[in-house]
C-alpha cells in the first residue's frame, strides 16, 4: 500500500458498477414479479391431478361401492369445485374446490357398474390460464392428454 502524506484512501463503488447492478435488479424483478402475480404451472398442474383423482376415485366408486345407480363426477367452473356424487344408503357427495384463480371447462360424467363412462365420446376438460387437458374416454380411463 502506498501511503503519501495528504492523500485519502476512497473506498466505494464507481458510477458504472451501480448503474450495472441496478440494471440487472431491474431485468431480474421484471422477469420474476409476473410469476408471483400470475398462477404458476404448479396450480394448474394440481387441479389437473385432482381431476384426474377424482374421476378415477368416481370410477372405483361406480365399480364397487354404488348400488345399480350410477356415479356422477363433474367438473364445474362456476362453483369452483369438483363433485362426486353416488348412492349408497341415500346421495353421497365428494366435493373437492379448485382455486379461485384456475378455470376449468364444466363437463358431467357417469361411470357405469362395469366402470365405463356413459359418454358416446373422449371428453376433454381444459384447465387455463396455463393450458393443460384432461381427458375422460369412453372405457372411464381418466388422463392426461
Amino acid at each position: 500500500m502506498d501511503s503519501r502524506p495528504g492523500q485519502i484512501e476512497q473506498n466505494g463503488f464507481t458510477l458504472i458498477e451501480m448503474v450495472t447492478v441496478i440494471t440487472i435488479v431491474g431485468v431480474l424483478a421484471v422477469i420474476m414479479i409476473p410469476r408471483f402475480i400470475q398462477p404458476s404451472n404448479f396450480e394448474s398442474r394440481t387441479v389437473s391431478d385432482q381431476l384426474i383423482s377424482s374421476a378415477r376415485q368416481a370410477q372405483q366408486l361406480a365399480m364397487s361401492k354404488a348400488a345399480a345407480s350410477n356415479v356422477t363426477w363433474s367438473a364445474n367452473n362456476g362453483t369452483k369445485r369438483i363433485r362426486i356424487q353416488y348412492s349408497e344408503n341415500g346421495t353421497q357427495t365428494i366435493d373437492i374446490s379448485i382455486p379461485d384463480n384456475i378455470s376449468i371447462t364444466n363437463s358431467s360424467v357417469q361411470f357405469l357398474k362395469n366402470g365405463a363412462a356413459s359418454i358416446s365420446s373422449q371428453v376433454v376438460i381444459t384447465i387455463t390460464p396455463n393450458p393443460r387437458n384432461v381427458c375422460i374416454e369412453i372405457t372411464g380411463y381418466a388422463h392426461a392428454c
